[in-house]
């Protein structure tokens, strides 16, 4: 066994070079550890027990506590009040259970891990049987292939047939045991019947299912953490691009909101609030155990961010686990904060051969299209006009003075105004189909994938196509070996359109033109935006005049050899790569507005690479009634990435679009980062007949993005459970309840530059027409972990045979040392610096019910969630007043992260002398806004800006119901907010300001200021108005909504009508997303955010809503 750990150190060592001291002494230490339990370790699993005068019943709870088995059994048949004593020290359990029914009539049967005790037949008596047949369903009204359906009490027995049915001779008063995998077994007396018909349920006892938690697998019952499981099958499927787009809705505290409604656009998850300034807000994402990167995907500022995880398959995802608290979470340490999402892909199962494909294709649209009512021609041209009159008769202006305004008219007058949307939007058809391969034997088991599909978005040019790989197998090369790949390779192509950070969205560029402009003149030719004839850029001209795409190549590899010295210890060896390459490609031709009048290419290449490396020791033992779990684990991660950039100008034809044929490159440039970090860390796990749970974690991290003095951080973390449904005052409850509470240190270093600590320069700086370098920015040796103490206590309960399930949690989180770009001095030739300067707390509540009733002929399963949680700043460099961070946000203490910074409304002037001579002598009069003027000095300036609310909720969750009868199932999934506010910009920059040249909002106009007394909300039409308009609460709107997000019908062919066709299932179905929303937010889409950074998400740039989309198709199985 030494010989064999030497050998593989060795050659695990070779590939990295590094000899340091701190993997010398693990080396070291883990080789004492392996022996020591190797010397101390028995080749074949026993177990002991030591019972006197106790009841049967109560040996066969504790021979369950100790071991994997289940026993099965009819308490009519089987006397389990009957009282033995047994002592008997590492035996098998079969000797225990001959031991315990010694000298009665009672024998057993093993089946995995199933026993089933029943009474011995008797040989002389002749009993009385008849013929009976029947069939066995499963909930959905499918046939089960494969039950087994036994005489109670005998080994008479048989299996359904592929249509479910079976036959068998028994008494006309026996009792039939029917059983079969991941389904409870049921007794079904006879009672003179001759058919029957056998409904078996699913098995939901939540608290026994298998959990994924850090580097390893457990049943949920003996997890003391808060962890949230989601199965991803066709009935949650939806035809989205990113995986964390499939949790909205069904984790409680867990939210996700995206930049807009194009396709692949960026996502933030945020798990149990946000927890952070300028570090990063997103969880660590673990595919397969490979942590992985969700950083932008495309690279050149297009307007939006995208998410890098749209390029992975979602029908190969079997499972995605939510690590919640720090304690479940603390095992990743420094990049686990923020929470854990682990994603788990299909494997092959021994025993199967599976074939398997998703067909689906559909359509979507602009959703609430025409929810924005905008003034005519006419309405506009008065309104306009009437604030020309207003500003001249103010100043007292008459033709031919400097600053007079003039009216202004319909250029098109008799013609229709245009419908910009149109221009612009699409019907944007999908087509998606992929095929998989997967079986295995008792050695091996293989899983093959692909995918390709194809998307186009609301808006025209919007497309994204997609071709994944994937290839997963596990061979047991001996008894002692298992060696395994998972290798997937992801293609994703996505044309873009311009975002709210290039300029203004899209749909912004077209709802604001005047309603009688047009795009193309009656030659065809582009009316030109920025002049008399168009207001802004032509959106048409924009989408027609340029090529914006990028290319993401994705691998992700993991290759891994796992040794079992024996049944108790294990060590795995791993390898793991994300790598990714992307070629972003934008070309303005001559026509487009941003070409520079002779074409213009910007290209980007990008080359990420992530390896991580790491060797796992597992070692499991009970002791009596003690269960020890022990795990030690070493990894090395290193990250890097090698970026480059071309600007060229100048082509003679739109047909010549590549780089070589540019009259000047005008910009090129390139860049190289790179992070390192070395990580030791262990977890131990101990229980006490499964009732009493404990789990400690540690975890160090050396991360080279911090100065060697603060380099190193450490991540504690302890959880206790206790599963109170094995106390013996609940023996009788029918009731599974368990209690845990938890403590964990997670840290924080995503986000920041991978040389934050050091000055850094950079070269091609000119001064005098003379090549230098200059210091862009300071480093701060001082820096260190931005940490997180996290407590948690939360109680999961099972009623009725798990029926109902009720997950309640609460926790308090407290980050500490929040790193933050600090505004210095520009003096020092630089803008910032980051810092540690302060902490934040969040305090929240979960709450999660899941139920499953049958209600005559239907089963309804339905799962509900709500969350609160509760933001505030405790602590900043300084003093307590508002430290403003611009895009109207400011951070203070006592105040949530994100609030927003603006000037209070309190009312419109009614009479010219309500307005002080201050505002009067700055043109402000009766109709315009009166603002909250703070210090009382008569000047509105940024003192008088009020910190407000912020864009996190109240609370929010999902609700999903489920309804099945007979092979139909209707599903229905409901997401819901309540107290989020939304800052819709828009309005106070264009569709909302009165008498300006830009399109205005109908109901603006209509409620407008006349008079005295005309509204207190809306002021007048004023031209050229600079006091109305400023950033303010005037904009800042109740986001709460209820959205219907899926609704899908879908209906399961039987096995009988499969077996014509030679087929295993067929599923069809329909579904529709995003098909009804309910909200008091004024804009199209309250869930849409410009910034996916918490500290300035919540605003509304008119950016595209999230579409309604219709699709169709089929899951068939071979």
């Amino acid at each position: 066994m030494n010989l064999i750990f030497r050998h593989t150190i060795r050659s695990r060592k070779k590939p990295f070079n590094r000899a340091s001291f701190n993997q010398t002494l693990f080396v070291f230490i883990f080789l004492l550890f392996t022996q020591f339990i190797s010397n101390v370790m028995f080749a074949q699993s026993t177990t002991s027990i030591n019972m006197r005068n106790a009841t049967v019943e109560e040996v066969l709870n504790a021979l369950e506590s100790k071991t994997e088995f289940r026993f099965l059994y009819n308490k009519q048949m089987v006397d389990v009040t009957r009282k033995v004593s047994v002592n008997m020290n590492r035996v098998d359990v079969k000797q225990i259970l001959s031991k315990i029914f010694e000298g009665t009539d009672i024998t057993f049967s093993i089946d995995g891990k199933q026993i089933v005790l029943r009474k011995a037949e008797k040989k002389n008596d002749k009993i009385q049987t008849r013929k009976v047949t029947g069939q066995v369903y499963d909930n959905t009204g499918t046939e089960i292939v494969g039950a087994t359906v036994k005489l109670d009490g005998t080994n008479i027995g048989t299996i359904t047939d592929i249509e479910g049915k079976f036959s068998i001779e028994a008494p006309e008063n026996g009792i039939l045991s029917v059983s079969y995998i991941g389904f409870n077994p049921e007794l079904i007396r006879i009672e003179g019947k001759s058919n029957l018909n056998i409904t078996l349920r699913e098995d939901v006892k939540a608290l026994d299912e298998l959990v994924v938690i850090g580097y390893g697998t457990q049943r949920r019952s003996m997890v003391a953490n808060a962890i949230s499981k989601v199965k991803i099958d066709e009935g949650n499927m939806r035809n989205v691009a990113s995986p964390s787009q499939l949790l909205e809705g069904r984790v409680a505290g867990l939210t996700i909101s995206t930049t807009s409604g194009n396709l692949g656009t960026g996502e933030r998850m945020s798990i149990r609030g946000a927890s952070s300034l300028s570090a990063s807000n997103e969880p660590l994402y673990v595919v397969d155990g490979i942590p992985i990167t969700n950083s932008n995907a495309n690279i050149y500022n297009f307007g939006e961010s995208m998410s890098s995880l749209a390029s992975l398959n979602l029908t190969d995802i079997e499972s995605i686990e939510v690590l919640k608290d720090a304690a479940s979470a603390a095992i990743y340490g420094s990049r686990a904060t923020n929470g854990v999402v682990v994603i788990t892909t299909k494997s092959g199962k021994a025993g199967r051969s599976d074939i398997k494909v998703n067909i689906n294709t559909g359509f979507s649209q602009f959703a609430n299209k025409h929810k924005l009512k905008f003034a005519d021609s006419d309405m506009y041209i008065m309104q306009y006009n009437e604030g020309v009159d207003n500003y001249n008769r103010q100043y007292g202006l008459r033709v031919g003075d400097a600053n007079y305004k003039t009216y202004i008219s319909n250029p098109f007058q008799g013609l229709p105004d245009s419908d910009w949307l149109s221009y612009i939007t699409q019907t944007g058809h999908s087509f998606n189909g992929d095929i998989s391969f997967s079986g295995g034997s008792n050695k091996t088991n293989y899983y093959i994938g692909g995918n390709i599909s194809s998307q186009e978005g609301v808006i025209k040019t919007n497309a994204l196509q997609k071709v994944n790989l994937k290839a997963k197998i596990s061979h047991e090369v001996r008894p002692w070996l298992e060696v395994g790949a998972n290798l997937s390779g992801n293609y994703l192509k996505n044309s873009q359109v311009p975002g709210a950070n290039l300029g203004s969205t899209i749909i912004a560029r077209a709802i604001e033109q005047r309603p009688f402009d047009r795009p193309l003149k009656p030659d065809g030719s582009y009316y030109l935006g920025g002049t008399d004839e168009l207001l802004f850029h032509n959106p048409v001209q924009i989408l027609n005049e340029q090529t914006a795409y990028f290319d993401n190549y994705r691998y992700l590899g993991n290759f891994y050899a796992t040794i079992k010295l024996n049944n108790k210890i294990s060590w795995k060896s791993s390898i793991n790569t994300d790598i990714g390459y992307t070629y972003d490609y934008t070309y303005y031709n001559e026509k487009h507005p941003y070409s520079t009048g002779a074409g213009r290419i910007i290209e980007y290449n990008r080359l990420a690479k992530n390896i991580l490396a790491e060797n796992i020791v597992n070692y499991n033992d009970k002791f009596e009634d003690l269960s020890l779990g022990l795990m030690l684990g070493h990894s090395f991660q290193k990250t890097g990435t090698n970026t480059t950039m071309v600007d060229g100008r100048g082509f003679p034809s739109p047909a010549f679009d590549v780089l070589s044929v540019a009259s000047e490159i005008y910009d090129a440039s390139g860049t190289l980062s790179e992070f390192a970090m070395e990580s030791y860390f262990g977890r131990s796990t101990l229980s006490y007949l499964e009732k009493y749970i404990m789990t400690l974690t540690l975890r160090t991290d050396g991360s080279s993005k911090f100065a060697p003095e603060t380099r190193y951080g450490w991540f504690p973390s302890a959880s206790l459970g206790w599963n109170i449904s094995k106390e013996e005052f609940m023996k009788d409850s029918q009731v599974d309840m368990k209690f845990r509470m938890s403590y964990g240190k997670t840290g924080n270093q995503d986000g920041i530059g991978n040389y934050a600590y050091q000055s850094l320069m950079s070269g091609g700086k000119n001064y005098g027409q003379i090549s230098g370098i200059a210091t862009t920015s300071f480093g701060n040796n001082k820096l260190t972990w931005e940490t997180a103490d996290q407590y948690d206590i939360g109680l999961d309960m099972e009623l009725l045979k798990g029926r109902v399930n009720v997950i309640v949690d609460g926790y308090l989180k407290n980050t500490n040392n929040l790193l933050y770009s600090m505004p210095v001095h520009a003096t020092t030739g630089v803008t910032s610096i980051m810092s540690n300067i302060g902490s934040m707390r969040n305090i929240g509540l979960e709450f999660t019910l899941n139920t499953d009733f049958k209600i005559g002929k239907i089963d309804w399963i339905s799962q509900f969630n709500i969350a609160t949680n509760k933001n505030e700043i405790t602590a900043l460099i300084g003093d307590d007043k508002p430290m403003s961070i611009g895009a109207n946000r400011a951070l203070q203490v006592g105040k949530e992260l994100g609030a927003f910074y603006l000037f209070k409304m309190e009312g419109i002037y009614q009479y010219d002398g309500e307005v002080p001579q201050e505002f009067y002598d700055l043109g402000v009069r009766a109709g315009d806004v009166k603002w909250f003027d703070a210090d009382q000095n008569n000047i509105i300036n940024d003192n008088d800006r009020q910190i407000m609310d912020a864009p996190t909720p109240d609370f929010f969750g999902g609700w999903n119901n489920s309804f099945r009868y007979k092979a139909f199932q209707l599903d229905a999934f409901i997401t819901y907010m309540y107290g989020n506010k939304v800052y819709n910009q828009r309005k106070g920059s264009t569709i909302g300001r009165l008498g300006s040249r830009n399109t205005v909002l109908e109901h603006y106009v209509n409620n407008r200021w006349t008079g005295p007394g005309s509204t207190n909300k809306y002021p007048r039409a004023i031209n050229s108005d600079t006091n109305n308009d400023k950033n303010s609460d005037r904009w800042l709107e109740d986001g709460s909504f209820i959205r219907l997000r899926t609704l899908t019908l879908s209906y399961n062919f039987s096995n009988k009508q499969l077996a014509k066709i030679k087929l295993k299932g067929l599923r069809l179905y329909a579904q529709g997303d995003n098909l009804l929303l309910l909200t008091r937010y004024s804009g199209y889409d309250p869930e849409v955010s410009t910034e996916t950074d918490p500290t300035l998400s919540g605003v509304d740039l008119l950016a595209v809503p999230q579409p309604r989309s219709i699709s169709f198709g089929a899951n068939i199985s071979f």
